[in-house]
């Protein structure tokens, strides 16, 4: 029965962005443009040397993959939750026979189906003009994989357990900004964070933010040893077990006073 209501929500969150595909492109080229941007600044600023092993080719190819994981990673939850929640269609998800999450992970996938084929065109035209000269190996392609779903995972949860906050407060668009701040200081989208100078990168090793966008870039890439690959993934299952525990306690707190007051 879950699994046929989560499919039905996906066919109805799906027709319904398709209705509005031009809408929806333009939102995700917006958040393609500022990827896309600084790799043009650091190629730029690289010229012909390179910046700590990182040459011309080696930033065209991480920013390309860099848009390519947000795109798959950014969630839609970070402020479609919150509204629902204050014009009250939330209510409407309590009566449903499946769990709320159900609504805003449904609409994420379906997001993402709907504007792929914008994204595969915007990605395919970095990669004509500027080229993508990057050796694979099978063991990371591999890892990318893994550590891919587990940052949508991490991303995910920790957007919507943010959003959850709409439950017993107003202010939720401030907490929100200042996740997408962190993500953008700390994530690997101003600068790689391997690159980042002294406290900054021990900072951004130890905040999530890395492991929910830049990380599974640089396993890709082969920026990191066989130590470096598995302590991250370590770290992003220690992640999304904290995110999920602290996804159930607001919820308990947060539900409790939404009730409370006739939400």
């Amino acid at each position: 029965m879950n699994l046929r209501g989560g499919i039905a929500l996906i066919k109805k969150s799906f027709f319904s962005y398709m209705a509005s595909r031009g809408f929806y492109w333009t939102l995700m080229f917006g958040w393609m443009m500022t990827p896309l941007i600084y790799m043009l600044v650091w190629v730029v600023a690289v010229g012909q040397g390179n910046i700590s092993g990182f040459a011309r080719n080696d930033f065209i190819s991480y920013y390309t993959v860099l848009i390519f994981v947000n795109q798959l990673t950014y969630p839609i939850s970070n402020w479609t939750v919150g509204d629902n929640i204050f014009n009250g269609t939330f209510s409407q998800w309590l009566l449903r026979p499946l769990p709320p999450i159900y609504e805003p992970i449904a609409a994420d996938i379906a997001m993402k189906v709907a504007c792929a084929p914008f994204v595969i065109i915007f990605i395919s035209i970095i990669v004509l003009i500027f080229g993508f000269n990057v050796q694979l190996t099978t063991t990371n392609i591999i890892c990318f994989i893994i550590c891919l779903i587990m940052a949508q995972v991490i991303r995910f949860m920790f957007a919507y357990t943010l959003s959850l906050f709409a439950l017993v407060t107003d202010k939720i668009n401030s907490l929100l900004s200042i996740n997408d701040t962190l993500i953008f200081l700390f994530a690997g989208q101003v600068i790689p964070t391997i690159l980042l100078p002294g406290f900054v990168k021990s900072l951004s090793l130890f905040l999530p933010f890395r492991y929910m966008l830049g990380f599974p870039v640089e396993v890709l890439l082969g920026k990191l040893d066989h130590n470096q690959i598995i302590n991250g993934i370590i770290y992003q299952l220690i992640c999304i077990v904290v995110v999920i525990i602290l996804n159930k306690i607001v919820w308990k707190k947060g539900i409790k006073h939404y009730t409370s007051i006739g939400g």
